[in-house]
């Protein structure tokens, strides 16, 4: 596999490319969220720094490092993960599996080349493997991945060249997921590539539950009856849902901010296309013209969402807080 049939992050592919094809250092640190492909990358680049013939685009495939590679047994590549179900990389495995080893000359390619979980290095893990980054030898190449900089050290940050991995686009994410699960359905494929954010592991696992889509119903047909639901409904029945679904709380948030950004785009255009059918687009059309409801009434939802969201992140009570925002909702979708 070529950086070419790899989907999205063109830059870090060219900035990757161009260490392949020239002298590539001794340290990369791949940076960005859980799921956003930076295992897959590393282990391509990998291929590449370990391949006889690389191009700006990655490994040959045909070579015999490229075949070691690819049937996972290529003596001058090791991978250092977080096991499952550890909190931390264990300092006895950085020793023996990477500091014990760099110093032996490899095999059969150029060089050696480790790839390392650095979101499973705690600090005393990375002071480890600190003097070998500093002193590396000339045939070791390190590919760190994390999906936060902030939990690697100033010294470990000063001595890689950090690649940023960037979201997706809601096209390339759709692409993956309809290549990877044929009988997903079109409008569920949107759904998903929307909500991830840009990454693919992300809509990937969303794909494989059913919550998303549930509550997308759910809370696409409340926000539709909004204007007719009672107090008394809103604050019993509705809000049971809400405490149901309290472990996704801000996803369901995010559920009614996409809601209310597609009421927008039809309060401008009524022909726009969005993810709902079209029965329940012109039921969200009707609701529009009944209440009124203009882009400055909808953008006032979207703010009571948010305000929710902050209160909730800073831990204030779950049922005042649903209580108060259903309430608000009500309110601002009924002109009082």
């Amino acid at each position: 596999m070529a950086f070419t049939e790899l989907i999205g992050q063109t830059q870090a592919k060219q900035r990757l490319g161009v260490a392949l094809t020239g002298e590539p250092g001794h340290a990369f640190l791949l940076v960005g969220p859980s799921g956003i492909g930076k295992k897959t990358l590393a282990r391509e680049f990998a291929k590449g720094l370990l391949c006889a013939h690389p191009t700006a685009d990655g490994a040959c495939g045909t070579c015999p490092n490229c075949h070691y590679m690819q049937a996972g047994t290529h003596p001058d590549y090791k991978e250092l993960l977080l096991p499952a179900g550890e909190k931390n990389i264990k300092v006895a495995d950085v020793r023996s599996r990477i500091l014990s080893d760099v110093g032996i000359m490899s095999q059969i390619a150029s060089r050696k080349v480790y790839l390392i979980d650095a979101d499973g290095l705690a600090e005393e893990g990375q002071n480890a493997l600190l003097k070998t980054l500093e002193e590396p030898p000339k045939h070791v190449v390190f590919i760190l991945t994390v999906s936060d900089e902030s939990k690697l050290l100033p010294t470990i940050l000063s001595r890689t060249v950090s690649i940023r991995l960037l979201p997706n686009t809601e096209e390339e994410v759709k692409k993956v997921l309809l290549e990877r699960n044929p009988d997903i359905q079109p409008e569920e494929a949107e759904l998903f590539s929307r909500f991830s954010g840009g990454v693919i592991g992300y809509a990937l696992g969303l794909a494989e539950s059913n919550w998303l889509v549930n509550d997308w119903e759910e809370v696409s047909n409340l926000i539709l009856r909004l204007p007719e639901i009672s107090r008394t409904e809103l604050l019993t029945e509705v809000y049971s849902f809400f405490d149901e679904e309290k472990e996704h709380f801000r996803d369901i948030l995010s559920l009614m901010s996409m809601v209310y950004d597609e009421m927008a785009i039809c309060a401008t255009d009524a022909s726009s296309v969005c993810l709902h059918g079209e029965a329940k687009k012109d039921k969200m059309v009707s609701v529009i013209k009944k209440y009124k409801l203009d882009v400055q009434k909808i953008g006032k939802c979207n703010a009571i969402l948010t305000t929710a969201a902050k209160a909730h992140k800073a831990n204030g009570n779950f049922e005042m807080i649903v209580c108060r925002m259903l309430l608000a909702l009500k309110k601002e979708n009924t002109n009082g």
